[in-house]
């Protein structure tokens, strides 16, 4: 069984992605903002670490077709596996569907198009309504 230790590194990794749970960002985007912030980190640590957050199941980590460049969620628990995403094209802000909606809407799919969903890979973009600039009260 391989150790599991926290470094500065991946504290700095860790502590600047819960700070953005609702927002994706690929590894250089992380870089520049963990630079930013004034953490002392390298490029080949952030991809190490992101890597083993991954393996670890604290990151979830997205690959559209037409992109060649991953990009990475902090994920607070396995919960987030279950459910559809939804992702501001403007603000990046990442909103969770709730689970019986998104099983209704995989029931719905199997069952007319013969086609089964990975959930966990399933961003829906477009405009949140603060960039809209709706606010609806429900």
């Amino acid at each position: 069984m391989q150790n599991k230790y926290n470094t500065k590194p991946k504290e700095y990794i860790l502590e600047y992605l819960k700070g953005h749970k609702n927002q994706r960002f690929t590894i250089k985007e992380m870089y520049d903002s963990i630079i930013a912030l004034g953490f002392d980190i390298n490029l080949a640590t952030i991809y190490r670490n992101v890597n083993n957050l991954e393996k670890e199941g604290k990151l979830l980590k997205h690959q559209g077709a037409d992109s060649k460049c991953a990009t990475y969620q902090y994920v607070e628990n396995t919960d987030c596996l279950a459910h559809f995403h939804f992702e501001c094209i403007k603000c990046g802000k990442v909103s969770h569907l709730g689970y019986k909606e998104t099983n209704d809407f995989l029931k719905l799919i199997k069952n007319k198009l013969y086609f089964t969903v990975e959930p966990q890979n399933t961003y829906i973009r477009g405009l949140c309504d603060k960039c809209k600039g709706v606010f609806i009260n429900l």
